[in-house]
């Protein structure tokens, strides 16, 4: 393979030194392949900083211009990286969204990627330059800028590599995917190989891996992905299809805090008028159940605490617990293997652990647990699945 697509995120890139350091890890890179991309995201803290000064401003700032501030961040890091690639006596050359050939649609601050004509990279490539793109943004229709939303830089990364036909490898800094969020539990494994579909579970329940839709995009086109330590002297993970040797697995555990419990008593409304109002005032719904007590219909369902104003918005007769949590355990053996419930619920009840709701998929199963009892139930699983 003689292309790869290398992206670092603002931590890789957080100061001139961090910069210089990842012009060496390129330069390194183009010795041993014909062609080198690389996406980067805003230096540290620099998007976070943007929209403070937006807000020094205007308290709603329009979407349109907050993209525009909010770009100006990946152009900084991806001017100073070339310049640093420059000095090592390698060419180099820093490109916007735009430039990159980003086409987007969409809402500002939240645009997803309609296509990326990549000729112009493709033309820098051929004479010889290291093509560093600025993450995060393109243009849409109307000839504005836009961005992707937080993580954007990794489905800028991945959008890239399927149409150069070439691995994404992705440097932050931790050095790959672990069964456990190492800052929890120190003996945490890190998983050399994983699959797309493992991976987007786990970023959509609370392991703070990589943004879904990066995934999404990489299996939707087969892009193999790795994800590394920034310095890149470490192995890190492999992201790919599914093992052919089927393996009963639990990859991982997970947690997310900030849970709303929210249950209602149907009265004289339907299920369906229920969320039909719900959806319309935008509240993000998750875990349902619906239970029959002495012959009454009952409904609960989970959401974010930030929710709770909407939610009481809509009526008073519903009642709320809220400091809860959804520990979730990942892995094609739900799948593949019978029992793994029975392991779940006895460990549960083995340790008096109350749990509100239960969820499934294909391969997770999330229990809703008191926020208190989280960090119990989160070192059960890892004891009794050996993570």
């Amino acid at each position: 393979m003689n292309n790869v697509v290398m992206k670092f995120g603002g931590s890789s890139v957080a100061d001139a030194e961090k910069i210089k350091k990842v012009a060496k890890i390129l330069v390194k890179k183009k010795n041993n392949l014909k062609n080198v991309v690389c996406v980067v995201s805003a230096m540290g803290d620099t998007t976070d900083e943007l929209i403070e000064k937006a807000k020094t401003i205007s308290e709603n700032p329009s979407t349109r211009e907050l993209d525009m501030i909010l770009s100006t961040g990946e152009l900084i890091s991806s001017s100073l990286l070339a310049m640093a690639v420059q000095e090592l006596g390698e060419k180099a050359i820093a490109l916007t969204g735009e430039q990159a050939g980003f086409k987007t649609y969409g809402r500002h601050g939240f645009s997803k990627i309609l296509d990326v004509d990549t000729t112009l990279i493709e033309e820098k490539l051929k004479h010889g330059y290291i093509v560093i793109v600025a993450g995060f943004q393109g243009r849409n229709e109307s000839g504005d800028i836009t961005t992707l939303g937080r993580g954007g830089s990794d489905t800028s990364a991945v959008a890239l590599a399927a149409k150069l036909s070439c691995d994404a490898e992705i440097y932050t800094d931790v050095e790959g995917i672990y069964s456990v969020d190492p800052r929890f539990y120190k003996d945490a494994k890190k998983l050399d190989h994983i699959s797309y579909e493992e991976t987007m579970e786990m970023a959509h329940l609370g392991a703070k891996v990589i943004d879904p839709r990066a995934v999404e995009l990489a299996q939707k086109y087969g892009v193999r992905m790795y994800i590394a330590l920034n310095t890149a002297d470490v192995l890190g993970t492999i992201i790919d299809k599914e093992d052919l040797v089927e393996q009963s697995i639990i990859r991982s555990v997970s947690a997310v805090d900030g849970i709303l419990l929210v249950t209602k008593k149907l009265v004289d409304q339907s299920i369906a008028d229920l969320f039909s109002e719900l959806a319309n005032e935008e509240i993000n719904i998750d875990v349902i159940n619906e239970t029959l007590i002495d012959g009454e219909k009952y409904v609960s369902f989970t959401s974010l605490v930030e929710e709770k104003n909407k939610i009481e918005n809509i009526s008073e007769d519903f009642s709320f617990i809220e400091n809860v949590s959804k520990v979730s355990l990942i892995g094609n053996a739900m799948r593949n293997e019978s029992g793994v419930a029975a392991r779940i619920f006895n460990v549960l009840n083995a340790n008096n652990v109350k749990f509100y709701q239960v969820s499934t998929s294909e391969i997770s199963v999330s229990i809703i647990v008191d926020t208190q009892d989280k960090n119990k139930v989160m070192e059960l699983f890892i004891r009794e699945f050996n993570l």
